[in-house]
């Protein structure tokens, strides 16, 4: 794993379990504290126009569901953040890959069909399935750039700017590592 120049600083690597641990035992400050607004904007804006796009009829119902995700998101962007960054530097990276890539989405998108429902949103499946799919892409795409350094909050991160400007290097550095395996 390389570092970005200018980017945060990386953290020690430590086992899965001892970053799994630390989740647990510290929930306040790993969700609250640490809460990562630039995943909550980003995911919020990102998810509420794929919602949108994916449920093109303008009904009521439909602009409902979009309204439910963005909140949805907007607090759970936040969280999912804080959680990345929690496990960026876990070792085996496969296995943090993994806990990211399938158990987050999981675990969060029953809570999203849950609040669609109980909202009354309409084009639920449709909305869902992008959702799923773009779970699985964007979060990969995001712990990698964690892992690089980019797209952290608290101190020492870099401003929302910065990690824009370094954004496209970043992700021609990421993108093999995802293929190859989350790196090492």
């Amino acid at each position: 794993m390389t570092a970005i120049p200018g980017c945060s600083r990386q953290p020690e690597p430590e086992s899965v379990g001892a970053a799994l641990r630390t989740i647990v035992a510290q929930p306040w400050t790993v969700f609250v504290v640490r809460w990562n607004w630039k995943a909550a904007l980003l995911s919020a804006g990102i998810r509420g126009l794929v919602f949108c796009i994916a449920i093109v009829p303008s009904e009521s119902g439909a602009v409902r569901g979009a309204f439910i995700e963005i909140v949805f998101r907007i607090a759970l962007g936040g969280c999912w953040g804080s959680l990345m960054q929690a496990l960026r530097a876990a070792r085996p990276a496969w296995l943090a890959g993994l806990l990211v890539a399938l158990v987050l989405p999981a675990s969060a998108h029953s809570l999203e069909y849950f609040l669609l429902r109980i909202g009354e949103a309409t084009h639920i499946a449709s909305g869902m399935a992008v959702s799923i799919l773009f779970s699985a892409a964007s979060l990969l795409v995001n712990f990698a750039l964690m892992r690089r350094g980019l797209m952290l909050t608290g101190e020492g991160a870099a401003s929302l700017g910065a990690d824009f400007r370094r954004l496209p290097r970043a992700l021609g550095d990421c993108l093999p590592w995802i293929r190859r395996g989350f790196g090492r």
